[in-house]
């Protein structure tokens, strides 16, 4: 169905049209016509369009009464920033004002432009401004939970309960949401009448034809594996980190050393946004790097393989970011780059997908040097065991003055044997780094430079 040819406001119509939104997805032809009139439950994947499923609605029913008469709870900082982008667009056209709020940030400019008509909202910056009286929800009459299993997992539960009792009884109610666990079921029965459920994605957003693998890396050498991988396997790259920050650095880094990257995050501009996730549809560009929230609306065919840079704290993410290859039938590829403070979060993540992923050995090198890197193969006390050939006999008390002389503390030395030409010896790896300027030394090398299998 187009756009065009649904029973929604003019305006609303006119501000899809400039953006070139023609035609609505599955979620937003079959749960716009029913949100207008009734409370919804949505099972969706991500990047289905969900978000003006639940927006074109709102806009539909909105008075501009000088209250707020919609409010979004979602999981995270950058997700408000991203649904009330999309609503401000919409908003212009109706001349209806916006506001995210969200916590990390200094609360008096949210509190300047309260009340809006329609609120973006993380739960804890939400219930703060309810508990001081500037943000009232006895006027909504749309209450919105977007990604509502992600919410629960980062323990928003009693927050959203909490939020709910204290909004008023005559509110339409639309909960969105990738998985249904347990509890979003038990709060759907509880606070929703009558709601229509609309099961658009199995239970699991799966991962079939996605061949999975780790690579055990550090972080000093995560862009070397990175371009190994990618000069040994020219593809389509969509590549993950887990802060914006890092998303912008990993872009920029790779295209100094001559790749088509651009990063996706939340600060970027609309229009910037919009311009790189063309370019790469159109093949302009072949690497794009983002963070989660970013990759929500990515719906792009033929992507060849996808790298988690970063190993992603929920399980459920690892899925979402896999599963944007694969697609339609066609073979993917996903490589999670894993260090050994990762571990643990890896070893959730292969429960969680049922399966034992194999680790992955690259052939060829990229571009950028590998570097020795000691934190990775250090103890829990942060020392490194190296061997080392000497130039000539020396006592133990003088191989330690030998060492404080270029900058290696005597605290940071733990064990050392010496034989008559050689020894081992541990250092911390904060220093290690140093050895190799010792002059006694006639080569240093790690110990056990294999990572153990997982």
């Amino acid at each position: 169905m187009k756009f065009e040819d649904m029973s929604i406001n003019q305006r609303t119509k006119n501000s899809l049209k400039k953006r070139g939104f023609t035609d609505a997805t599955e979620v937003q032809e079959k749960v716009i016509p029913v949100a207008m009139k009734k409370d919804v439950i949505v099972q969706s994947r991500t990047g289905s369009g969900k978000t003006l499923a639940f927006l074109i609605p709102i806009f539909e029913g909105i008075e501009n009464s000088g209250h707020v008469e919609a409010i979004i709870l979602v999981p995270t900082r950058e997700l408000a920033q991203q649904v009330e982008l999309e609503a401000r667009i919409i908003g212009r056209e109706h001349r209806i004002r916006t506001l995210a709020i969200y916590g990390g940030v200094s609360m008096e400019r949210q509190i300047e432009n309260l009340p809006s008509p329609i609120v973006v909202g993380t739960p804890g910056r939400v219930m703060d401004l309810m508990r001081r009286g500037h943000l009232s929800l006895e006027n909504v009459k749309y209450f919105v939970l977007d990604e509502a299993d992600r919410m629960m997992d980062m323990g928003f539960l009693d927050d959203i309960l909490w939020i709910l009792k204290h909004v008023g009884g005559r509110r339409r109610m639309m909960l969105f949401s990738a998985t249904m666990p347990p509890e979003i079921i038990k709060l759907a029965k509880k606070y929703m009448k009558d709601a229509e459920k609309f099961m658009l994605s199995e239970d699991e957003i799966s991962a079939k034809g996605v061949r999975q693998y780790y690579i055990h890396v550090g972080e000093i050498n995560k862009m070397a594996k990175l371009s190994a991988l990618i000069d040994d396997e020219p593809g389509k790259y969509l590549i993950f980190c887990n802060t914006k920050r890092k998303t912008q650095e990993l872009a920029e880094r790779l295209h100094k050393f001559g790749y088509k990257s651009y990063a996706l995050h939340g600060d970027m501009r609309q229009a910037s946004r919009t311009k790189t996730m063309n370019e790469f549809k159109e093949g302009k560009i072949n690497i794009l790097v983002s963070t989660d929230v970013a990759a929500r609306g990515i719906d792009v065919q033929n992507i060849t393989h996808v790298v988690n840079y970063d190993v992603p704290r929920y399980p459920k993410d690892y899925v979402h970011r896999i599963g944007r290859t694969g697609r339609m039938g066609k073979d993917g590829k996903a490589v999670t780059f894993v260090k050994k403070d990762d571990e643990e979060y890896f070893r959730r993540i292969e429960e969680f997908v049922e399966k034992k992923i194999p680790e992955m050995q690259i052939r060829g090198k990229g571009r950028i040097k590998e570097r020795t890197d000691y934190r990775e193969f250090s103890d829990v006390y942060g020392m490194v065991r190296v061997k080392f050939k000497l130039r000539t006999r020396i006592s133990e008390w003088e191989l330690i003055k030998s060492m404080e002389r270029e900058g290696i503390k005597e605290f940071q030395i733990g064990e050392i044997k010496i034989g008559q030409e050689d020894g081992v010896m541990e250092v911390h790896y904060s220093s290690a780094h140093r050895l190799k300027r010792v002059r006694i030394f006639n080569d240093v090398q790690v110990i056990g430079q294999n990572y153990p299998k997982m």
